[in-house]
């Protein structure tokens, strides 16, 4: 997981808000400065770009993961009773919207859909997240004799969504570093103790 790319996506998103305000204040006074309308235009792309892979390193990553999972507790007779995924339709879909709203921007219901779409990946992800760790606990428990402590804080969907909007976006850059720092620590943890702990006779 990127964490620098995250950082990147953050940082020129509030580069891009802070420079868009001050252009449309240009706007306003009768001095606009096409100059700053192409830094603007420039930040913006980048940041979403930037978050556009990660997001999709965030659903890719916890899929990899839960199959690697399944594999291991099939290699030992366990069931697991279905795989954690997050489904690749919902990040593609949400990514169609997201052009076609960069295209066409005056047409409100491609920003619409961006946003349920995004909900409906975030719904898919989070719950993708719960089970995989609710999984963790059981294999460790059972194969290595270990508790898991969950690394990834559960969130709820709504609760995101609310917060986001309450906070003007300011939550959701906190979380885009936030969660990939926790998903970067669910994994190395994973990988170290399945690799140094020996299973249970």
């Amino acid at each position: 997981m990127n964490v620098n790319l995250a950082w990147i996506g953050v940082i020129f998103s509030i580069a891009s808000t802070m420079l868009l305000i001050k252009y449309y204040r240009g706007i306003a006074a009768g001095r606009p400065s096409h100059a700053l309308g192409i830094t603007v235009f420039f930040f913006s792309i980048v940041s979403s770009f930037s978050l556009l892979v990660v997001y999709r390193q965030w659903a890719a990553l916890l899929n990899e993961n839960a199959l690697k999972t399944q594999k291991l507790a099939e290699s030992h007779a366990l069931d697991l009773k279905g795989k954690p995924i997050v489904p690749d339709w919902t990040y593609f879909a949400f990514v169609a919207c997201w052009f076609l709203n960069f295209l066409f921007p005056g047409m409100w219901m491609f920003s619409l859909f961006q946003v349920v779409l995004f909900v409906v990946f975030l719904h898919f992800l989070f719950e993708a997240i719960k089970k995989l760790q609710e999984e963790k606990a059981y294999l460790y428990r059972t194969l290595f004799g270990v508790e898991y402590r969950p690394i990834i804080r559960e969130r709820n969907v709504l609760f995101v969504l609310l917060l986001t909007m309450f906070t003007l976006g300011v939550y959701w850059l906190y979380l885009v570093i936030r969660l990939s720092k926790e998903i970067n620590e669910f994994l190395d943890t994973d990988d170290r103790i399945t690799k140094n702990l020996e299973v249970k006779p």
